[in-house]
């Protein structure tokens, strides 16, 4: 099956210094619609997910349930000062699966993202996620990637089975001015603890 690559970061990862602060495009981060827009039916039924917290960068910024764009693309809040969580897939806590965060690096506009230092993220440090019936899961940094857009492996990211991981997803690498828009995606993978919800 034909999938995109994640959506259009025009406002994600780090910029480099020489690159403008990020595109007035309002999408960031992940996309390539996973195949189905169905919701995933782990037999879990956790809470959806309502903040995100990157203890070690000193964020805490709230997380805003979202689907995929008129591109078939994973959308990005309009809001770069919020993450989205991919709503067709499995919800963080859940007991199979990978749970989709997306938010931007940056905008041109309204200037840094939540998850704009998420490159600086290292395995072992910690991940939070709130819940919205207030259940926290906790989970730990395993690896921290840069992909290029068209090299995402978008099944793996947005996968409905196998073991629970969180994912979170910014855009990186060079900023391209024609298309407006940044080359790489930074992909963190982080598994659960065992602590919290579940």
């Amino acid at each position: 099956m034909a999938l995109l690559a994640l959506a259009g970061c025009a406002a994600t990862p780090s910029a480099p210094a020489a690159a403008p602060a990020a595109a007035t495009a309002p999408s960031p981060a992940p996309a390539a619609a996973p195949w189905s827009t169905s919701p995933a039916e782990p037999g879990d039924r956790v809470a959806a997910p309502s903040r995100v917290r990157l203890a070690s960068l000193d964020v805490d910024v709230e997380v805003v349930d979202v689907g995929v764009d008129d591109r078939g693309e994973m959308e990005v809040p309009q809001d770069v000062s919020t993450v989205g969580w991919y709503r067709f897939g499995p919800r963080p806590g859940a007991a199979a699966g990978s749970a989709v965060l997306s938010g931007h690096v940056d905008d041109r506009v309204q200037g840094e993202g939540a998850f704009h230092r998420l490159s600086e993220l290292i395995p072992g440090d910690p991940v939070e996620v709130e819940l919205a019936d207030g259940a926290v899961v906790a989970y730990v940094v395993d690896r921290v990637r840069r992909i290029a857009k068209e090299e995402l492996p978008v099944d793996e990211l947005f996968a409905r089975d196998g073991a629970p991981v969180l994912t979170l997803v910014t855009c990186g690498g060079d900023f391209d001015r024609e298309a407006r828009s940044y080359r790489e995606n930074v992909v963190v993978t982080a598994s659960p603890t065992g602590d919290g919800a579940a």
